[in-house]
């Protein structure tokens, strides 16, 4: 479950720029400091100092043919990798991550540009929770995670060749509650860097792009599952099942806003509570909630961020509040694909990946 998602996400964040045509690729190199945020009362003693990391970057800067491209201009695609310490090697060792990642531009000036970045890709926690020789490893029990960065990047031109660069981050390794433990590792992180820019080539005409229109007002219903972990019966994987309904209002060209509803049916969680001597029936196990959210479109990929309430919930110990990140990409006007990340506040409760259909 986990290596499709990661795969899943990487495809359609490298989809982005097919077809394109492309100003002369850039380098970046940047050094960050920050901390671990410890989240939950038992991972306090997993900090022990400041966190860093160092970044390689090479991207790309949009100009192409594309219709997105004239919403974004300037927008920047590419890949990051990024080396941590983790703020705890001994414990923690050290994390790696790489995202393939969108830059949008929210200011340009002619020396100075404010982007918004998102990115997702593969990580790697290089000492995972072991219960004999890491026990002290609450948070991660895997190896192999995915990795998010969310954040903003300040730039200032210093001539034609090379960029000054301010960057804050938050960065999230999790491997979406496949194995336990999965607290997540959180680390807003400041970095600074300078970048190079090859000698320039001018794009093709683009004379021949279409106008963005409005987000029209629509509907999405759709059907995803995941596999969860939980300890008891120990280390069972189980499947979760999401039945989703949602109406989209159009905020303008580039967003929407959506609210909608939840079904939800987890048996490795139904598994576990009658491990733990509760006795219920199947019905019983089910959840349901209602939600709001913002969508950001890009072309065919829409990229969501909702909050969400339980309005049935006979588990109660993860509290009434549920949250969901994630995209969807359409391949028709009606049919696409979900992929997404529910959790509880920074908590991972699973990953999601299944079908969308639009109307």
């Amino acid at each position: 479950m986990i290596p499709r998602l990661i795969l899943s996400i990487l495809l359609l964040f490298i989809g982005l720029p097919l077809s394109a045509q492309w100003t002369t690729p850039r380098f970046e190199g940047n050094f960050g400091r920050g901390f671990l945020l410890p989240h939950r009362q038992n991972m306090k003693h997993l900090p022990q100092g400041p966190a860093h990391f160092a970044e390689g970057r090479v991207y790309h800067t949009v100009e192409g043919s594309k219709p997105w491209h004239t919403l974004y201009p300037k927008a920047e695609v590419g890949f990051a990798l990024r080396v941590f310490d983790l703020a705890n090697t001994d414990v923690l060792g050290y994390g790696i991550g790489g995202a393939f990642y969108l830059s949008a531009p929210i200011l340009i000036k002619p020396k100075f540009q404010w982007n918004l970045e998102l990115g997702a890709g593969p990580g790697i926690v290089t000492k995972p929770f072991n219960p004999g020789s890491n026990y002290k490893n609450v948070a991660i029990g895997s190896y192999g995670n995915v990795f998010i960065m969310l954040g903003q990047r300040f730039s200032y031109h210093l001539n034609e060749r090379l960029d000054l660069n301010l960057n804050l981050s938050f960065n999230h390794f999790s491997n979406a509650a496949f194995t336990l433990p999965n607290l997540g590792l959180n680390y807003p992180m400041v970095s600074t860097g300078i970048g190079y820019r090859l000698p320039s080539k001018q794009p093709d005409s683009l004379s021949e792009v279409k106008a963005v229109e409005k987000v029209q007002n629509f509907w999405t219903v759709g059907f995803s599952n995941g596999l969860k972990e939980y300890t008891r019966p120990y280390k069972a994987k189980q499947p979760a099942f999401v039945a989703l309904a949602d109406y989209n209002v159009g905020l303008g060209r580039k967003s929407s806003f959506s609210f909608g509803a939840d079904v939800m049916y987890n048996l490795a969680l139904l598994q576990y509570r009658r491990a733990m001597y509760q006795e219920l029936t199947a019905l019983e196990n089910t959840q349901i909630g209602i939600r709001a959210g913002y969508n950001l479109h890009v072309e065919d990929m829409l990229i969501f961020f909702q909050i969400g309430g339980y309005v049935l919930d006979t588990y109660g110990r993860d509290g009434w509040m549920y949250n969901r990140v994630g995209l969807r990409y359409f391949f028709t006007d009606s049919f696409g694909v979900n992929l997404s990340l529910k959790t509880h506040k920074f908590k991972a409760d699973y990953a999601e990946a299944g079908v969308a259909f639009r109307f």
